[in-house]
């Protein structure tokens, strides 16, 4: 590798230690290279640091949006043109296509540092192997974490490891299977080598891999290997649900300083103006923020989904609320719903009751994440097992305000289920528990139900290129390894 190869990203690294490496900065800048600089237990935490940074500026905000304003409760009432191609289900357009490269940059740019960190850790001189391992499982654990993004939205991909660093503008595109395999792959090594409790909020331990890890075993439909690590978590006793028991306690999970017993990996922000997510998520005026959001969601109380939705469910007034400040016009044009009669709901997840702006917590893993992932995964052709069953009940009775762990009167029982009606329900439980999260749209097309639910839910046609988005042009033009004639995702 050349001498001053990424000299760019070395750059914005030693910004980041720049109080730790002052000395080295203004007397010897010409001496430092990307090989020599993950040598102290401060340069690696630097090189970590900014891996989470690209992840952070957009998991907040942009990719959320996105992912919301493909479900059945973001499909169609937002006058925020640009998303209007992601609700159409037809297609990404040349606009939305726009939307999604600053995204796709962000996830691999922090591939790239991740890359830089798994590479040259190993080389130092003062690291003992205990902290090299750590730290080049935590830099795998993220470097998963941002290809599993990736491959959920785009498909096959190319692949930048460490071991091509060198040849980044000629990465072939490499197929979906062969991006799980590393996927898979950096997470038993991050579960291996990463601690048993994070050493600061906001970072992975070993039970952080174990649950998205039982998650993509879920995605790759190896649900034996998925059960037995969701359980895995579960038996470790380091997580519990949060007890509710009116709508505003889930403020503990959600809130601006959520720190809640149920927190698995959560990014987390201080912030000096409001959250991306609060932004997107919220409209232009809300009484539960104070702030000024960007309206991309709004619903209706006439919405299938909303009206099968038990009232006596807390996260339904918790999610929503009926916003009679807006009027009926504001759907005009939008034939798939009823422009007299219903009144507008808006969001309100991730409101702030005390209007202070501090910290703001966004939930990428929770515990709910790794019961449902149990509760479906360990359903056999049979049906659902015991076990399974209870994951599935734990969830539920929270959001009835019971004991989680306690029987209650809207427990499911096993009886009225099937194989295939069992896992119906757990996807629709993790539609009305993930909502403003970003996961309904992953969940339905994995679990093969899109084009049914959306149909039944908003009466809206799903086209089959809608699954992948397209790659973007300048990937192509950047990249000599891609052919766009082969390598193009269908319909685009």
């Amino acid at each position: 590798m050349k001498k001053h190869l990424f000299q760019l990203t070395l750059a914005a690294i030693l910004l980041t230690a720049a109080s730790a490496c002052k000395d080295v900065l203004v007397e010897q800048p010409k001496a430092l290279t990307v090989e020599g600089f993950y040598n102290t237990p401060t340069e690696v935490e630097a090189g970590l640091a900014a891996i989470y940074e690209p992840i952070r500026g957009q998991m907040s905000g942009w990719w959320i949006g996105i992912l919301e304003s493909h479900t059945e409760w973001g499909a169609g009432l937002s006058g925020a043109a640009n998303f209007d191609s992601f609700k159409s289900m037809q297609g990404v357009s040349s606009v939305g296509a726009n939307n999604l490269i600053p995204r796709w940059n962000a996830f691999y740019q922090s591939i790239r540092n991740a890359n830089l960190v798994i590479k040259y850790t190993p080389d130092s001189k003062i690291l003992t192997p205990e902290q090299v391992k750590m730290y080049v499982g935590e830099a795998k654990f993220l470097r998963a974490f941002c290809y599993f993004q990736l491959v959920r939205g785009w498909g096959g991909v190319p692949l930048h490891t460490e071991e091509n660093l060198s040849e980044s503008n000629a990465i072939p595109k490499a197929g979906k299977e062969k991006i799980y395999e590393l996927i898979t792959a950096d997470l038993q090594d991050a579960e291996t080598n990463l601690p048993d409790k994070a050493p600061l909020v906001g970072k992975p331990s070993k039970w952080t891999a174990k649950s998205v890890l039982a998650d993509v075993f879920l995605y790759r439909n190896m649900n034996k290997e998925a059960a037995e690590k969701a359980n895995e978590v579960i038996q470790s006793g380091k997580y519990s649900l949060e007890k509710v028991k009116v709508a505003d306690d889930f403020n503990k999970v959600f809130g601006m300083g959520a720190n809640s017993a149920e927190e698995i990996f959560y990014l987390k922000y201080n912030v000096n103006s409001p959250s991306q997510l609060v932004l997107f998520t919220m409209q232009i005026s809300t009484p539960w923020f104070g702030a000024n959001g960007f309206g991309v969601i709004n619903w209706h109380d006439q919405a299938t989904f909303y009206k099968n939705w038990n009232d006596d469910d807390l996260r339904k007034s918790f999610n929503w609320y009926l916003d009679k400040s807006r009027s009926n016009p504001f759907l005009s044009g939008q034939t798939a719903f009823p422009n007299k009669g219903v009144t507008i709901l808006s969001p309100k997840k991730y409101n702030n009751p005390s209007a202070t702006i501090a910290t703001f917590s966004l939930p990428a893993y929770r515990y709910a994440d790794v019961l449902l992932i149990h509760a479906e995964a360990s359903t056999t052709a049979a049906g659902p097992t015991e076990a399974g069953l209870r994951s599935l009940n734990m969830v539920r009775r929270r959001a009835y305000g019971f004991d989680p762990a306690a029987p209650s009167p809207v427990d499911f029982v096993a009886a009225d289920y099937n194989a295939k009606t069992f896992v119906d329900l757990v996807v629709k439980e993790r539609g009305y528990e993930f909502q403003l999260e970003g996961k309904r749209w992953f969940d339905l097309v994995r679990s093969g139900r899109i084009k049914e639910v959306m149909k039944a839910s908003i009466d809206r046609d799903v086209a089959d290129k809608h699954l992948l988005w397209p790659i973007p042009d300048i990937e192509f033009d950047l990249n000599k390894g891609l052919d766009r004639a082969k390598d193009q995702n269908p319909g685009y």
